[in-house]
C-alpha cells in the first residue's frame, strides 16, 4: 500500500500540475486573444486617425491651391489696374504733349510773324536813310552850285 499510496499520490501531483499548467496555458492563450483584440482595435483606430488626417491633408492642399489661383487673379488686377493707370498717365501725357505742341507752333508763328515785321522795318529804315542821304547829297549839291 505504500507504493500504491505514492503512485497515487504522484498520480494526483502529476493531474495536479497538468490541470495547473494547462490552465495557465487557457488564461495565456486568452490573454493573448484580448492582446490580439485589442492589438487590431488599436490598428483600425490608428488607420482611421490616418485616414482622417490623410483627408484633412488633401483638403488644405486644395484650399492652398485655391489661395494661390486667388493669389494669381489678384496679381493679374493689381497688374491690370497698373497698366490702366499707366495707360491713363500716357493718355495725359499725349494730351499735354499736343498742347505743348500747338502753344510752340503759335509761338513759331508769332516768331516769323515779328522777323516779318524785323524786316520791313529795317527795309522802310534803310530806303528812308537812302532817301535822306540823297536828300543831303542833293540838298549840298546845289547850295554848292549856288
Amino acid at each position: 500500500m505504500g507504493m500504491t499510496s505514492r503512485t497515487t499520490r504522484s498520480e494526483e501531483s502529476e493531474l495536479f500540475q497538468e490541470g495547473v499548467v494547462e490552465w495557465e496555458l487557457s488564461r495565456l492563450q486568452w490573454q493573448c486573444k484580448v492582446m490580439e483584440r485589442e492589438r487590431r482595435a488599436y490598428s483600425k483606430e490608428v488607420h482611421q486617425r490616418l485616414n482622417k488626417q490623410l483627408g484633412e491633408i488633401r483638403q488644405l492642399e486644395e484650399f492652398h491651391s485655391n489661395l494661390q489661383q486667388q493669389i494669381r487673379v489678384a496679381e493679374n488686377q493689381v497688374r491690370r489696374l497698373g497698366d490702366r493707370k499707366n495707360l491713363d498717365d500716357l493718355g495725359r501725357l499725349l494730351k499735354c504733349r499736343a498742347q505743348v505742341q500747338v502753344e510752340v507752333e503759335m509761338v513759331q508763328e508769332q516768331i516769323r510773324a515779328l522777323d516779318q515785321q524785323e524786316i520791313h522795318l529795317l527795309r522802310q529804315m534803310v530806303s528812308t536813310l537812302s532817301v535822306s542821304s540823297t536828300t543831303a547829297y542833293v540838298t549840298r549839291f546845289s547850295w554848292k552850285k549856288e
